[in-house]
C-alpha cells in the first residue's frame, strides 16, 4: 500500500464515514499533480451543482467524495492543469455486522461521478477494490 493509499483510507475512517441513517459508505478521493497531492475530498452531507448533472439520482442529496476533491482542486489549480491530474478513490467497510475493523470496499465512480470525471478531462483515475483484508494502519 502507498503512503497516499494510506492517507486516503485514514481520511475514509476519520472523516468520510456517515454510515448511518443513510446507508453511505466511508469514502475518500486525492487528486495528485506532477505527482503531488494537491486536494482530498469526502462524502459529504450536503450537495453540490455538479451532482446535478446526468447519472445522478434526481433527489441525490449527498456529495460524493469525487466531486468533493474535484470541487477542493479547482480552487488550487485550472481546469486545463486538471486533466493533467490523476484520482485516487478509496472506499472501507466493516467486513460483517457488528464489526469494529474496516476493510476496503469498491470504489468505482458511480455513473454521474464517472460522467463529471470525464467531462474535467481526468484521464488516470485509481480506486480500491473489495478485499476481505483488515486495514491496518499504524
Amino acid at each position: 500500500m502507498t503512503k497516499l493509499y494510506d492517507m486516503l483510507t485514514r481520511l475514509a475512517i476519520d472523516e468520510g464515514g456517515f454510515c448511518d441513517e443513510a446507508r453511505r459508505v466511508p469514502m475518500a478521493a486525492g487528486i495528485t499533480y506532477k505527482k503531488h497531492l494537491i486536494a482530498t475530498g469526502v462524502n459529504q452531507k450536503k450537495t453540490h451543482p455538479l451532482m446535478l448533472g446526468k447519472g445522478y439520482r434526481k433527489d441525490q442529496l449527498y456529495m460524493h467524495a469525487e466531486i468533493d476533491v474535484i470541487r477542493n482542486a479547482l480552487r488550487l489549480i485550472t481546469p486545463s492543469q486538471l486533466t493533467q491530474c490523476e484520482l485516487h478513490i478509496v472506499r472501507v467497510r466493516r467486513p460483517h455486522s457488528g464489526s469494529k475493523k474496516w476493510v476496503h470496499g469498491l470504489a468505482k465512480p458511480c455513473p454521474g461521478c464517472a460522467r463529471t470525471i470525464a467531462g474535467f478531462g481526468i484521464e488516470k483515475v485509481f480506486w480500491s477494490e473489495n478485499t476481505q483484508e483488515t486495514v491496518d494502519l499504524v
